[in-house]
């Protein structure tokens, strides 16, 4: 089948030769005029009718044969390729997808330390006059007194008896500090015990607080 390899396909063959027949006429054994569009159209040229060597494998291959190789004839009935069209518009959104399983639980984190880890009694004795006011602090000295927060105290007055024959009595016990200067509470201070008495003597007093290292402890005060 002249020089054409057994794999080319008969339609390419034919269009290709319809091609190059048409621009070159009487180039091969076969005229330009004798070609139309319905020999193209139904495939009526077969590779049998063309002359040895007037459409080499080559032509094709290399691509050499162009568009604008073939007559104004070939190309109205063959059309020429439009221009692109365009992007269709955008596809509505799907559906949401199922609810994702679960996720595993996490561990367990560890357990923390424990709030009365560090934490102390402080207790202050008055010998032999205590008749007024007293208090304790969590530490000897303030600094270090102030890294604490008295969070329960008390105070025991006793005799060597452990009675109050004497008549001392209690008029209030908080956690606090006292300016000895006037007499009164520190503000903002927790770090330690006072009580405040009734004037009368006693042998002994005692005063105690249990102190915490904790400053962030909140002060709720209500009103009635």
């Amino acid at each position: 089948m002249s020089n054409f390899s057994a794999h080319r396909s008969r339609g390419v063959v034919v269009l290709a030769a319809a091609a190059v027949l048409a621009v070159s006429a009487g180039s091969g054994a076969v005229a330009g005029s004798m070609i139309t569009g319905e020999d193209i159209k139904n495939r009526s040229i077969q590779a049998q009718d063309l002359d040895r060597g007037a459409v080499t494998t080559n032509k094709v291959e290399n691509r050499t044969l162009k568009l604008k190789d073939l007559s104004d004839e070939v190309t109205s009935k063959l059309g020429v390729q439009g221009p692109a069209g365009k992007d269709g518009a955008p596809g509505a959104p799907g559906k949401d997808g199922a609810a994702g399983k679960d996720g595993v639980d996490g561990t367990n984190g560890v357990d923390g330390t424990d709030g009365l880890l560090g934490a102390k009694y402080r207790t202050l004795t008055y010998l032999k006059g205590g008749s007024g006011s007293a208090t304790v602090a969590c530490a000897d000295n303030a600094t270090e007194s102030q890294k604490y927060t008295a969070i329960a105290g008390g105070v025991r007055s006793a005799s060597s008896t452990f009675t109050q024959a004497d008549g001392f009595a209690v008029t209030s016990s908080f956690p606090g500090r006292i300016n000895w200067n006037t007499g009164e509470p520190l503000p903002n201070r927790l770090d330690g015990w006072i009580v405040f008495g009734n004037g009368v003597a006693t042998d002994t007093l005692v005063v105690w607080a249990l102190c915490v290292p904790n400053t962030s402890i909140p002060v709720d005060a209500g009103t009635l």
